[in-house]
């Protein structure tokens, strides 16, 4: 599969239209970076959002993977076993990046633990770092919050509902960050006494 041929076809596609990336991303309820990110090869969207994209330009799926119109297929085009093994690279991205943010999120927590429990409480640096370990268990949450919103948004699509852009998340984002804040400074206030 050439994703930069995949791309540049998707740009011919939009500007067919004369969409530009900002129009055609609100059709998709996807950012204007996302579309960019497609057009130019480096990501490319999940198969809900292309059998979507496929229906908004009355194309065939096999069409887009293949990067090209085709009034009849040719043989050794996109077939149904392509479209599984690109969703199924999307959800080993998912995957890989869920672990990631889990066990980034983990030694942050277990090193916060060990240090509350066998460091120094007195100690400026042992308190510096406990609380570095928190601020990457925030970091952990909010990225995999962040990610995690374009399958909400994608979810958003398939049950056609206008919620306001990942709202909620950014209010739990915001809370956690303030919670994880609240516990920081009196560390390292405590640690500087």
């Amino acid at each position: 599969m050439d994703t930069i041929k995949i791309g540049n076809f998707l740009r011919e596609l939009r500007k067919e239209k004369n969409l530009t990336q900002e129009q055609l991303a609100d059709v998709f309820n996807v950012s204007a970076r996302t579309v960019s990110r497609w057009e130019t090869g480096s990501n490319m969207p999940d198969i809900s959002i292309l059998v979507e994209i496929a229906d908004y330009y009355d194309l065939d799926v096999r069409e887009i993977l293949n990067g090209e119109r085709s009034n009849a297929l040719p043989a050794g085009s996109s077939s149904i076993k392509d479209i599984a093994e690109y969703a199924d690279k999307d959800k080993e991205k998912l995957a890989v990046k869920t672990r990631l943010y889990a066990i980034a999120g983990i030694i942050g927590i277990i090193t916060y633990l060990c240090l509350r429990v066998f460091g120094n409480p007195d100690s400026i640096i042992i308190n510096l770092i406990a609380s570095l370990s928190l601020v990457a268990v925030y970091a952990a949450l909010a990225s995999s919050l962040i990610y995690t919103s374009n399958r909400l948004q994608t979810l958003q699509r398939k049950l056609k509902m206008k919620l306001k852009k990942n709202l909620l998340l950014i209010i739990l984002t915001l809370v956690i960050g303030i919670i994880l804040l609240l516990l920081i400074v009196p560390l390292l206030l405590i640690g500087s006494i």
